[in-house]
C-alpha cells in the first residue's frame, strides 16, 4: 500500500447484522484520497474540488483529527502512542468529502508512509451521530509489532470496542479491520466480535479513479447526493431496525461518546 495520486473512490458500502435479527444494508458511496498536506491536483476551479477552500466537493482537515493540534500532528502523535517511531513521510487521508458544504463520515482512513514509501501505520476515525469521534490507531511493518498480513497483501488488525457508535451496539466486542489499497481497488472489512460470535460486518469497496473534472462529472449524482444517501440511509435502516425489536443502547453521558471532536 504505497502513496496514490489524489484520487476518487466510487464504490459501496454494506453492512450484516447477525444477530439478535439478521439485518442486511448496502449504499453506494463516493471518497476521496489526499495528501493531507495538500493533494496534488490543480486549484483551478473548474475542477470542482477544494483541498481546505469551499467547493462543491470539498475536504477540509478541520473536519478531521483534534482541535488543538495541526492533522499532521495529530496522526504523528496518535501513532507515536501507538508503537510507531517514524520517521514520516507522506500521510493521506480516505474520507467522504463534503458537498455543498455537507459531509458524514463513518469511517475515515489515514494512511501514513516511511519517507520511501513504506506502509508504516494505520488510523481508522469512528465517528457517531452525536459528533463523537475516536481514533483506532495501529503500527504496521515495525520493529516491534509483527502485522499479520494475508497472500493478497491485505493487513489484519484488531482492537477492543471502546467508542458508541450504533444505539444497537454496547460499548463491548472486539473490533477486526482487514484492509488492501492497490492501484486500482479499495477494500475495508470490519467485523465486531462479542463473546466468540461475529454480531455485526461491514466492508466498503470501491476502485480508484484520478480526480480530475471529468471523472468528477461522470459521477456527478453519485457525489451531489454522498451525503444525504449516508446520513439518512443510516437513520432509516435504524428505524427499520427497531422496527424489528433491538433492543437499544444509550450512550455513556457526558464521556467520550457524546463529546464533539473528542478522540
Amino acid at each position: 500500500m504505497t502513496p496514490r495520486p489524489a484520487s476518487l473512490l466510487i464504490g459501496q458500502v454494506g453492512h450484516t447484522r447477525r444477530g439478535p435479527r439478521h439485518h442486511s444494508l448496502r449504499y453506494r458511496m463516493a471518497s476521496v484520497l489526499v495528501d493531507i498536506d495538500g493533494p496534488d491536483v490543480p486549484r483551478s476551479r473548474r475542477l470542482g474540488f477544494g483541498f481546505n477552500r469551499a467547493a462543491l466537493v470539498s475536504l477540509f482537515t478541520r473536519d478531521h483529527g483534534g482541535a488543538d493540534m495541526a492533522l499532521r500532528d495529530w496522526v504523528e502523535t496518535r501513532l507515536r502512542e501507538a508503537g510507531v517511531s517514524g520517521p514520516f513521510g507522506r500521510i493521506q487521508l480516505l474520507a467522504a468529502p463534503r458537498v455543498l458544504g455537507l459531509a458524514f463520515n463513518p469511517v475515515s482512513v489515514f494512511f501514513a508512509h516511511a519517507p520511501d514509501g513504506r506502509l508504516i501505520g494505520l488510523i481508522f476515525e469512528v465517528s457517531n451521530f452525536h459528533s463523537g469521534r475516536c481514533a483506532y490507531a495501529f503500527p504496521v511493518e515495525t520493529e516491534t509489532v509483527e502485522t499479520e498480513t494475508d497472500a493478497d497483501g491485505s493487513v489484519r488488525l484488531t482492537t477492543e470496542k471502546r467508542f458508541f457508535v450504533s444505539p444497537f451496539n454496547p460499548v463491548a466486542g472486539t473490533y477486526q479491520f482487514r484492509i488492501n489499497r492497490d492501484a486500482g481497488v479499495y477494500r475495508l472489512g470490519i467485523q465486531l466480535i462479542r463473546d466468540d460470535a461475529v454480531v455485526l460486518s461491514a466492508a466498503h469497496t470501491a476502485r480508484l479513479e484520478p480526480l480530475e473534472p471529468a471523472r468528477l462529472r461522470a459521477a456527478a449524482w453519485l457525489v451531489a447526493t454522498n451525503t444525504g444517501r449516508i446520513f439518512f440511509g443510516i437513520l432509516w435502516e435504524a428505524l427499520k431496525l427497531r422496527l424489528k425489536g433491538l433492543a437499544m443502547f444509550a450512550p455513556r453521558r457526558g464521556t467520550i461518546d457524546t463529546m464533539p471532536g473528542r478522540h
